[in-house]
């Protein structure tokens, strides 16, 4: 499509780079007013920014390199092995940043006395909106594609990267559509009983997330580590929707048990 915006003697403009650095700017933005809504301390998060930087993006690259092993090594030697801190050739995983980022987050919640759950709850929509604004970014530079498709909808991608040359599905188009909606109900039903704050919204809108990036696995078309015959990253997806989903009903099904057992023991004081 369009993975190249500007291109002069001197610097070139990627489409991918550029989405993903507005994606930062707004998901910054939209965390902030989040944040500051639900009470959160940003003082926190902003003394800790560059650690949680860093260490997403060795995570971001690490995993990379494990869900597409052949294509940093496809040959052992010295030139391959320097490659791997080559960043900006677009070998990061969404996952590895989320995955180093939360454990980094849960340590630091844990050594300052802070809530982990409460700020993903304010976290995990902007994430959301921010992916989405990174998917246009993916769409034009041919990255994160579908596979062949009859559909009306099927795009043609003129790009050497891409393995078809017939319309395949734009599923970073569905990546943007099904994020958009999770975050944006998030932020509305925020008072509703199932998205009230303390982990609830983070919780639901990771597995549906998960759930809906699972489906949309089997509808891309390029190559990753297989598993067994299952993409890698597909086998993450489904792994994260089946862990919220038991974390969800274990975690909030206790407390309501708690809190029905202390007022069942008040009223009985009362009598």
């Amino acid at each position: 499509m369009f993975p190249i915006i500007l291109e002069t003697k001197y610097f070139t403009i990627h489409s991918l780079w550029l989405f993903i650095a507005i994606a930062l700017i707004v998901g910054t933005l939209v965390f902030i007013k989040i944040g500051t809504k639900n009470g959160l301390k940003l003082q926190f998060l902003t003394e800790n920014a560059l650690i949680l930087l860093v260490l997403s993006i060795i995570g971001a690259r690490v995993f990379a390199i494990l869900f597409s092993w052949n294509m940093f090594f496809y040959k052992y030697s010295l030139e391959t092995f320097l490659q791997i801190f080559k960043i900006w050739d677009k070998g990061l995983s969404l996952w590895g940043a989320i995955f180093v980022g939360t454990i980094t987050l849960y340590h630091l919640c844990k050594k300052n006395d802070q809530s982990l759950l409460k700020w993903l709850d304010s976290i995990v929509p902007a994430f959301l909106i921010a992916i989405a604004i990174a998917c246009v970014g993916a769409f034009l530079d041919g990255s994160w594609y579908g596979n062949e498709t009859t559909l009306p909808w099927g795009v043609n991608f003129e790009s050497p990267a891409i393995k078809y040359t017939v319309p395949i599905h734009p599923t970073q188009i569905y990546i943007l559509l099904f994020s958009t909606l999770i975050a944006v109900s998030a932020i509305l039903l925020k008072d509703h009983k199932f998205f009230e704050p303390n982990g609830k919204s983070a919780t639901l809108s990771i597995g549906l997330f998960s759930l809906f990036n699972f489906l949309n696995e089997f509808l891309r078309g390029d190559d990753v580590t297989m598993i067994f015959g299952v993409r890698l990253s597909q086998a993450t997806y489904a792994a994260i929707f089946i862990f919220s989903l038991i974390f969800y009903f274990i975690y909030y099904n206790k407390r309501a048990e708690n809190l029905k057992n202390k007022l069942f023991g008040l009223r009985n004081k009362q009598f």
